[in-house]
This record gives structure tokens, sequence and C-alpha cells, in this order.
């Protein structure tokens, strides 16, 4: 390691955390034993101590998140869900671990649905009705039990450090507090961390979280339990249940200790001699990328230069197509068909390639679900998760973790307690449960998990070895930001890092803090090489939006021997290694 990342790594010492340095701008690291990368340097420095300290994946992934926990609580915590990809380099075998948040037994189809039966807006809906059953810290402590090697309560000490003695919030933070100030300002907790007197804290501040320090020291020493059978369900019960009016759905104790986290379905395709390995439902973005990836695949992409339109329009047409089958089929395969195999089929593919024209933007009658109408459920997009974290890792022993984790929107909830930040992700199921009688796959039941863009995502090479481990935050866009990146390493041979640099197009709706409304047409980002396309763009037919359009990719290359971290510049991301 060289002598440039001493400032970063000052952070991880018992001393340096009651003096938060700013965040400084490390070049992305190179090593040859292992890496780490994050959105958040304090999660990123405390990965790479653990991993100093000889801990694994499964170590390093508990305290970073732990570390997200409290310095991002904006986006992701113990109070929300997580999906793990975890990569086994002794069994060449991988797991799909399944932390994501559950309904309360006291859910119902129509709980979101006025006397009329219309559909409430999300901004009713967000608060305490939003609060599902948070799956995190269970993924984390039980895949601990299983895969760790340092002890529990050692790697829960850094997020117990920053929170007694402090961090500096970033600019993405108070970005987040402002524009969902509104709602957060009614909550004691919340504005006693983020407000002094009327007036919203400014990045940099000096924050620590007493209550969330004494809340993780239990944790510390009980493991789950404290969480899922203890004091701190009793507390979150006991909280939220008193901000609900009579019949709204109430949380109850056994709510918590009937939770379990989940293993889920591995999906596996091709991409030009690459295997490209994913999780399954209800975590729909890793099908997604399969389905984009199998019908670029019959274009030669390789051919075309990443500075003109025509790549690009591809990408976005593969990806209308393909998140059409997302929107209609993905959902808890607990408790829906969904029929990932027919998907993914080749004819299926072939059949889906086929819609895509020659030149020019699709047809938007031909953009719909594809398999046979009696096994189409009804298509009906809802809400998506805005804010997320992602860590990507490798360890010395060459195993693996892809981690993306939310509250399921800026601030969750906006219930906090005992310095936990509770989740929102109640709002991510579908309002409505059924249209023109047809069954909506992302309708709510009790126990059931919502459905999510979210992309874990590993690539193997042709000789079975592991050559990419990446992720992202940013909602639904998520999908387009990892196969964006897939397609500059493969495609145009580039390093991960300028693959994340490439900018981001992608045909949806972007939640813009720079505009009084939500654009919806091709994003183009702002500020990049992209800005030059528009004018082709348009004339192939496309509303286009110049905008900011923030990813935070976290991305581990692993080529000729060596280990390149890649981070997204947009954020704070930093990747450190040895």
């Amino acid at each position: 390691m060289s002598v440039r990342y001493a400032v970063l790594l000052s952070l991880v010492s018992s001393a340096a955390f009651a003096q938060p340095t700013p965040f400084p701008t490390i070049p992305n690291d190179t090593g040859k034993e292992f890496m780490v990368s994050a959105t958040n340097p304090y999660v990123t420095s405390t990965g790479y101590t653990v991993l100093k300290q000889g801990g694994n994946a499964i170590d390093a992934m508990v305290a970073m998140q732990m570390v997200m926990s409290v310095v991002e609580p904006d986006m992701t915590g113990i109070g929300g869900g997580t999906f793990a990809l975890y990569y086994d380099n002794k069994t060449k075998s991988f797991t799909a671990y399944d932390g994501r948040d559950a309904a309360p037994a006291s859910a119902t189809p129509d709980m979101f649905l006025d006397d009329n039966g219309k559909a409430i807006s999300r901004n009713d809906i967000l608060g305490p009705r939003s609060v599902a059953i948070p799956g995190t810290l269970k993924l984390l402590y039980e895949t601990h039990q299983k895969h760790g090697k340092l002890e529990w309560a050692q790697l829960v000490q850094p997020a117990i450090d920053y929170a007694e003695n402090g961090y500096a919030m970033n600019s993405y933070t108070y970005d987040i507090v402002v524009r969902e100030s509104e709602r957060l300002v009614n909550d004691p907790e919340i504005k006693a961390l983020y407000w002094k007197g009327e007036t919203i804290r400014p990045t940099g501040t000096k924050m620590t979280n007493p209550k969330m320090a004494k809340t993780l020291k239990m944790i510390a020493q009980q493991g789950d339990s404290y969480l899922y059978q203890g004091p701190l369900a009793e507390r979150i019960v006991e909280m939220v249940n008193a901000q609900l009016k009579d019949g709204q759905a109430k949380l109850t104790l056994e709510d918590f200790t009937d939770y379990r986290m989940k293993q889920r379905d591995i999906v596996r395709s091709n991409y030009r001699g690459n295997q490209i390995v994913s999780f399954g439902y209800p975590a729909s973005g890793g099908v997604l990328v399969s389905q984009s990836l199998d019908m670029l695949e019959k274009y030669d992409i390789s051919n075309m230069t990443y500075t003109s339109a025509e790549p690009w329009r591809l990408m976005v047409e593969a990806m209308r197509l393909a998140k059409e089958d997302r929107i209609a089929y993905a959902g808890d395969p607990s408790y829906v068909d969904t029929p990932v195999k027919e998907l993914l089929a080749e004819d299926y593919i072939d059949d889906r390639y086929e819609l895509i024209p020659e030149q020019g933007a699709g047809n938007k009658k031909s953009i719909k679900p594809g398999l046979p109408s009696a096994k189409t459920p009804s298509n009906h997009e809802g809400f998506e998760s805005q804010d997320t974290g992602h860590i990507s890792i490798v360890d010395a022993q060459g195993n693996a973790v892809a981690m993306t984790s939310t509250v399921g929107t800026g601030m969750g909830s906006g219930v906090m307690v005992d310095g936990v930040l509770l989740n929102a992700q109640m709002a991510n199921f579908s309002s409505v449960p059924s249209i023109k009688g047809k069954p909506v796959q992302n309708s709510i039941e009790p126990g059931k998990r919502p459905r999510s863009a979210i992309t874990p995502l590993m690539m193997m090479d042709d000789n079975g070895q592991l050559r990419l481990v990446v992720g992202s935050p940013g909602s639904s866009q998520i999908p387009g930001y990892v196969l964006k990146t897939i397609v500059g390493i493969v495609d145009w041979n580039l390093p991960a890092q300028d693959a994340i640099d490439l900018p981001n197009i992608q045909y949806g709706t972007k939640i813009d803090r720079t505009k009084p409304y939500n654009p919806t047409g091709l994003l183009v980002e702002k500020r990049t090489f992209a800005e030059s396309m528009v004018p082709e763009f348009a004339d192939m037919g496309y509303k286009v939006h110049v905008i900011p359009v923030v990813s935070g990719l976290n991305a581990i290359e692993i080529k000729d021997g060596e280990l390149h971290g890649a981070t997204d510049r947009r954020r704070a991301s930093t990747s450190l290694g040895d």
C-alpha cells in the first residue's frame, strides 16, 4: 500500500475517530491480496482494516455495513434491507442471501387504497405506515455465523466509534435531508441529529449519534437477537404503532421473531464468453441485465465507438424491453410464480431482439411484456427505492461479496428509534393489488418482500475465474449503470474505472433535485460528452432530458493477477487494497 493512503487509513485508528478528517480525494487502488470499494470513504477504510487484520469478505461486509448504517443512514442501515451475492472461491460457488424487508402480518393488499379504491400518494404512504420488518442485521449476523473469522463484537466496534466520536456529514446526505425535510422535521430523533435550531446542519458538520452508539453496543453483545427478539423490537413496535391510526396495519413482536433471511436463486447468463452471475427475484436487476446483454450480443458493439449514439440507442432499447418484463413478472418467488427461465430462454430473447428497431426509438405499443397474455400479470410499476448503498469486496482467499442495501428512499420512513432509521419498504410494493381482474406480482401480502431493482453482480471470464464484482445505488436506474459498465469492459476493452466513467444514458424517470418535476424520457447525463449526442437522440424520436444522472458504481476488476478498485467519481466513492 502506498503512502498516499495514510490520511484515509488514519480514520480507522481509535484515536482518529474523535477527530474526523475531511473526505480525501484518493486515487483508486491496485492490489494483489485484497480490495474493497464503497460509496463512502469511512466505509472503505473500515473494510480495508478488517481485511488487513486477517478478516475475510464476510467480516469486511459486516463491519462496512455497520459503519454505513452510521455515516449514511439516509441510504442504508440496519433498519433497512439488503441483498448480498457471495462467492466462495474454495468451492467455486455462489450464494444469494436475501435480507430484504418483509411486510408485517397485518398487511393487506388494499392497505394503500383510499375509500374510493384509488391508490394514495407516495407522500401519504411514507411515515410509520411504510415501515416493513428490516432484514439487514439478520443477514449480517447469520452470514457471519456461517462464514466469518473475526469476532462479531470486533466488527461492530468501528460503527460504535463513529456514532460516539463523530464523522463528517457528506453533501449527499445533506441534499437528501433538505429534499425530505418537510416530513423529517416531525421526528424528534431525526430533528435532534440533523437540525440546529430551525436550520439543517451543513455539509461537513461533525455528526454523532449517541443513541445509535448505545444500540450498537447492545448488538455487539447480543447479536441480532437484540433486534429480533429483544428490547429494540419492543421499542420499534411501540414507537411505530403509536403513530398509526386505528385500522392501519400495526407491527407486532411476532413479526420480528418470525423474520428469516432467505437464499434466492442464482441467475446465470453468458455474454461474449463471460459468465454473468447475479441475484434472482425479488432483486430483479440481474434478470434485466442478463436479458439486455443477451439481446446486445447480437450486435457488433466492439466496432461501434462509445462516443457515437448508436450503441447507446441499442442499450436503451434492449433495456426498455427488459424493464417491461421486470415490472410485469418480478416479485417475491415465495408468493408468486416468477418465469425467470422463460424470460432468459433463447427463443424468447430472439423474439424480444426482433422488436428493437433498425434505427430510431422503439414504438411504445411494442414495448410491453412479452410472454403469452395468459402468463402475464397486470403491469403496474409503482414506486421504486430512490437511495441505496453498495459495497464490493474481494478478500485474500479470493472470496467476494457484492452487497446492495437500502432503507427504501432517502431517510427511509422518516421514523428513527434508538438511533436506528427505519425503512420505508412498504412503499415499494404495488399499492394496487389487481387491474381489470388480473393480479399484480408486486402486490402486498403478509410476510411478502417487495420487488427491487438492486443489481449485485459478478462476472467470470472464459476460464471460470472471477473477473468483476460490481453494483450501484440508484433506484430503477441501477441495472442500466451496471449494464453500461459491463459493455464498456467487455465490448470496448476499457478498464473498469473508464467503464464507470462513461456517461449514464437511460430511458425512464429520474428523481432530479434540480427540477420541480421528475423527468421521463431519455435521460442523458449532464456535463459529459453524451451532451453532444442530444441532437442525434432527438432526431431518433426520443424526448431528451439533460440532467445529473448520478450513479454510485463500486467495482473490483481482476486482471493479470491484480485487483483493480474502480469507483464512481460522481459520488465520494473510494477503493482500497493491498
